[in-house]
């Protein structure tokens, strides 16, 4: 922010010098927490797509339930052509790490939460998940806003394929607290950075109805 008026400046300095670096700071924490948390997700999202499965011999009813072993298999060697048995069996370990990222999620708002939050001023709102920002001042929010599009993505493309292979239905008990932690993270991240992440909540409720969860978003 530029004075004409030196004396002015003077006056006002130690006013407006508290929330600057308040708001330069916080936006640096929230971008460190929300880097931290995409690389945790890609670890659970990794661990859907190339930990072991349980693998259902093809043999009658009950001989496959008592002789359920590990093997192998990954979620990418099941499809939507497979047993009600495989898949009932493989939603478990799906569901476990869905429920990590939940935990993850959680954390990191908690964390966020915590934070000095950027005051004055009305909203900044962020129309974009892109990290092009139109003004200067919108540096912080969009990168805030990129990694948030980041980390959804990441999620919902890897939920999005388990899906595909195990139904809504079987994974809706993991999906719906997850969903609810992203949007409490989006909330919090608005309500301590003074900004409204348009784009942001925007790409959520797309992909949301786009796979049908049943589950709303913001």
């Amino acid at each position: 922010m530029r004075f004409s008026n030196l004396a002015v400046f003077a006056l006002t300095g130690l006013t407006i010098a508290s929330p600057v670096v308040s708001k330069r700071d916080t936006n640096a924490d929230v971008v460190s927490l929300l880097t931290d948390l995409y690389a945790t997700v890609q670890t659970y999202t990794g661990a859907i797509s190339t930990s072991s499965l349980p693998h259902l011999p093809s043999s009658s009813f009950h001989h496959t339930i008592l002789t359920t072993r590990s093997s192998d298999a990954t979620l990418a060697t099941l499809s939507p052509s497979s047993s009600i048995l495989e898949k009932t069996a493989a939603a478990p370990l799906v569901g476990e790490q869905i429920s990590k990222i939940t935990a993850a999620i959680t954390s990191t708002a908690g964390e966020i939460k915590a934070l000095p939050p950027v005051t004055g001023g009305e909203p900044t709102t962020i129309t974009t998940t892109s990290t092009s920002p139109t003004e200067k001042r919108q540096v912080g929010a969009i990168a805030v806003a990129a990694l948030l599009g980041l980390i959804i993505v990441e999620i919902f493309a890897t939920l999005g394929a388990a899906i595909l292979v195990l139904g809504v239905g079987l994974l809706l008990v993991f999906t719906t607290p997850m969903v609810s932690s992203l949007s409490l993270l989006i909330l919090t991240v608005q309500a301590v950075l003074n900004v409204v992440l348009l784009g942001v909540t925007t790409l959520l409720n797309t992909i949301l109805t786009s796979l049908a969860l049943g589950v709303s978003g913001l």
